[in-house]
Formats: structure tokens, sequence, C-alpha cells
């Protein structure tokens, strides 16, 4: 069974990897690094949240306590 996530659940995890993504290339702009570097560190980040994002339980589902 795949699991897909809401439309609001992916924009806010794309608007997260995009905060996260600028903080962490913001000191390495006058660091002569390609344009290429700021699109990998995206993919990068994307990928992480968004595989944890879909590992966590749905929100409807109970506590197991």
């Amino acid at each position: 069974m795949e699991v897909t996530m809401s439309r609001e659940t992916d924009w806010a995890v794309f608007e997260k990897a995009v905060e996260v993504t600028a903080s962490a290339v913001r000191g390495t702009a006058a660091g002569g690094q390609p344009a290429s570097y700021v699109g990998d560190v995206f993919r990068e980040v994307y990928r992480a949240l968004k595989e944890t994002a879909d590992a966590m339980p749905p929100k409807e589902t109970k506590a197991g306590f």
C-alpha cells in the first residue's frame, strides 16, 4: 500500500525544505559554490523531510496507550 501525503502536508514539507536549504547554503554564497550545489542540497533536504513525513502515522490514528 502506497502512502501519499495530502496536498497541505506536501506543501508544508516543501516550504520547510526551502527554509532549511536557505539556512544551510546562506554561508556558502560567498564561497563560490556553483548554483547546482543549492539544488543538490534542496533535493536531499526535501527527500529526507518527505521520508520522515511518510513514516509518521496518520493524524486520525489513536495513541497506543
